[in-house]
């Protein structure tokens, strides 16, 4: 009796199984992922964020060439009020710094000294019109000048007054950093020297932000 013929059918492992269909699922994965990401527009209410704490990620418009969000990427451009930010504020008046601040986010910085003071004096020549301490100043916050004028006139306008008792100021110079739009605000008095009054302005704007 010849011997019964064996069967000519394989029987593959699940292991290479997986090896043959590997090929198969990364090419339908390139595929898929070349795909455009779906655009959702968030609402005003949506937080801005991508992942938050307890919070469900925001989807966001994936630009053709770009492998993430925008955001990640950095602006290709700035937005009004945060160019505004980097500019140089001239020195104006109260009421056309809160303004331009309600525009723009830019705290504002009110000097307050008098024509007979010798440290302010000093510290408008060394620091407010220094050249590049007067500009970063200018860039940091919108300047406001409020001159005492109790000694030569024998009194201040009311305006003044109002503003010397909201902010206690009883020595000069005094600086004020605050911002209109946190209500926060910092103060000094005296004058301690260029590069050390520049450096607690900018410092204070950050703060007050």
């Amino acid at each position: 009796m010849s011997p019964t013929p064996k069967s000519s059918r394989i029987t593959l492992s699940p292991a290479w199984a997986l090896l043959l269909l590997l090929p198969a699922a990364l090419a339908a994965g390139w595929l898929v992922g070349g795909l455009p990401v779906p655009v959702t527009t968030p609402s005003a209410s949506t937080p801005e964020v991508l992942a938050g704490p307890g919070q469900a990620p925001v989807v966001a418009v994936v630009p053709a060439g770009r492998s993430g969000p925008a955001s990640l990427f950095g602006s290709p451009s700035r937005s009004e009020p945060d160019a505004a930010r980097e500019e140089p504020s001239s020195w104006t008046t109260l009421p056309d710094a809160i303004a331009q601040s309600e525009r723009n986010g830019k705290p504002i910085l009110i000097d307050f000294n008098a024509e007979w003071c010798g440290p302010c004096r000093r510290m408008k020549q060394e620091v407010f019109d220094g050249g590049a301490l007067g500009r970063a100043v200018q860039v940091a916050v919108i300047p406001v000048s409020i001159v005492d004028r109790q000694a030569e006139d024998g009194s201040n306008p009311p305006e003044v007054e109002s503003l010397q008792r909201r902010y206690q100021v009883n020595a000069f110079p005094t600086l004020v950093v605050f911002s209109p739009k946190t209500g926060r605000s910092l103060q000094t008095r005296g004058y301690g020297g260029p590069e050390r009054t520049a450096a607690w302005i900018a410092q204070a704007a950050k703060s007050v932000r």
